[in-house]
């Protein structure tokens, strides 16, 4: 019975400190048993916000005291139950010597305040949001708003930042992380796949940050491109909803990034399919950017909303244009008066407000009629162009093609009279026989030459000289040739055989 008691005993209190333990663990049960502690009355914001089937902490901290800070940070240390932390400051602070300061007495155009949050304060709650983040695995939104976030502060959140998995909203709104945080920043949330939100107003951008955001969202399009290819080869449907990656910038109130800022963004967004809001509002764009964002809308239709809000030097014309190419996306937002009388148009000047917005729009696409005719004119001029082109061409092509028929036929000319020459002045070939016969000819001519000498004397008769006279001493010269052979010539069978030698020399030698 003993032993039955105590384990009857002993399961209530393991229920109980585990229920002490998460209890521990859970931001609303832990801030105000430190304030019990401490003898501090809590904060009625932390209070209010504990809601049923809902843990989150939005506050806004400015007129919280250095105590108040330090038991948030306390808080905060070892949650792993809030789904959403906003911690947010209306005005804008500075990191002084003491510790945090409005931004107009850290330039020297207040008098001097004591700071909201010491230094040392601030470094422990920065270094808690970091461990927050690290250890939290349900947190999906994290909101620092107001905060300077510059250097140090920023690089160990980052390093919180970098092992979250279940962050989905990043809000870094007026933290004045400047281009090199936003460039440390961009590094590591691009690994992030599940974060679609980030939000970067009046954070001091210039062109450079513009240049890191955009580098993120070509990142992650090449990793959707390879899981989407992956899919495809196995056979899977291919959704890209479910393909994570960035979604939603805001990039509003940084009027450095200008119009080559936004440059670097739309060249990056002309062949992105998962982009779908951009906030550029107060960004120093004029009109050059507004024709980068027409070219960028013209190749992307992902795009439901790009807001170019409070850029005075954009045009109406510019602005109706890019109204156009977004279509009924940019209606939805209910920040534009036109669109909103044009939606309930219910008093007189609603109805008027919604007959000038008409009016507009009209305009416009009268506009872009006018530019569409023109470019068909230029087209059929140049269509004429390239015909008369193509005619002057064919021209020519006649004309060669007739040159090289006639030097065709000049070649064939010259090689038959050639052929002609060389038949005429090539003789005929002799035969065996001929050859042989003539041969023996020469063969007995030399031998005839070789053999007998002969001493020939010739006496020329002159032909003037008179008839011998009667009784006359001269005597008459007549023209003869003495010959004598010359050796010992043997009897007749000796000449009969030199004949037969001669007549045919090459039995001899046989």
């Amino acid at each position: 019975m003993s032993s039955n008691t105590n384990s009857t005993n002993a399961k209530p209190a393991g229920r109980s400190e585990r229920r002490n333990r998460q209890r521990a663990k859970d931001f609303h049960h832990r801030y105000l048993a430190l304030c019990r502690s401490k003898n501090f009355h809590p904060l009625p914001e932390i209070v209010k916000t504990k809601k049923k089937n809902q843990s989150f902490l939005d506050v806004y901290g400015d007129r919280f005291k250095c105590y108040d800070w330090q038991l948030i940070t306390d808080a905060l240390r070892e949650d792993n139950s809030l789904n959403n932390v906003a911690l947010r400051l209306r005005k804008t602070y500075a990191e002084g010597a003491d510790g945090l300061v409005p931004h107009s007495v850290h330039e020297g155009n207040g008098a001097e305040k004591t700071p909201l949050i010491d230094k040392r304060t601030f470094k422990q709650l920065v270094e808690t949001l970091a461990t927050f983040l690290r250890t939290n695995k349900v947190v999906e939104h994290f909101t620092i708003e107001g905060f300077p976030l510059a250097g140090v502060r920023l690089c160990t959140l980052i390093t919180g930042l970098s092992q979250n998995t279940s962050l989905t909203e990043l809000n870094l709104a007026r933290c004045s992380i400047g281009d090199e945080g936003c460039k440390a920043l961009c590094a590591e949330i691009k690994f992030l796949p599940n974060l679609q939100l980030l939000n970067l107003t009046a954070c001091q951008l210039t062109v450079k940050g513009c240049q890191a955001v955009a580098d993120v969202i070509k990142f992650q399009k090449m990793q959707r491109y390879a899981t989407s290819w992956e899919q495809s080869l196995r056979y899977g449907d291919i959704k890209e909803d479910k393909l994570m990656g960035l979604r939603y910038l805001y990039l509003s109130h940084n009027p450095a990034i200008g119009d080559y800022g936004l440059l670097e963004l739309t060249d990056v967004l002309k062949d992105d399919a998962w982009v779908r809001q951009i906030h550029v509002c107060n960004c120093g764009l004029t009109d050059v950017a507004a024709q980068f964002l027409t070219e960028c809308l013209n190749m992307n239709a992902s795009i439901e909303k790009f807001d170019i809000r409070d850029n005075i030097k954009i045009s109406n014309e510019a602005c109706h244009e890019i109204l156009v190419k977004l279509g009924a996306n940019v209606d939805d937002d209910g920040s534009d008066t036109a669109s909103a009388s044009k939606k309930s148009p219910k008093t007189l000047a609603s109805l008027r407000e919604h007959c000038e917005y008409l009016e507009m729009q009209l305009d416009s696409e009268r506009n872009r009629n006018g530019q569409l005719e023109s470019t068909v004119e230029q087209l059929h001029l140049q269509i004429g162009d390239y015909a008369v082109q193509m005619n002057e061409l064919q021209r020519e092509l006649g004309t060669l093609v007739k040159s090289r028929n006639e030097l065709l036929e000049r070649l064939k000319k010259l090689e038959n009279k050639t052929s002609k020459k060389k038949g005429a002045g090539c003789s005929l070939r002799r035969t065996h026989s001929d050859a042989m016969a003539s041969v023996n000819h020469e063969a007995i001519e030399t031998l005839m030459v070789a053999t007998t000498s002969k001493s020939e004397a010739v006496v020329k008769k002159d032909h003037h000289s008179r008839e011998p006279q009667q009784g006359g001493s001269s005597l008459p010269s007549v023209g003869r040739i003495i010959e004598r052979s010359i050796g010992d010539c043997g009897g007749a069978g000796g000449g009969e055989h030199e004949m037969a030698l001669l007549m045919d020399p090459v039995s001899e030698k046989f």
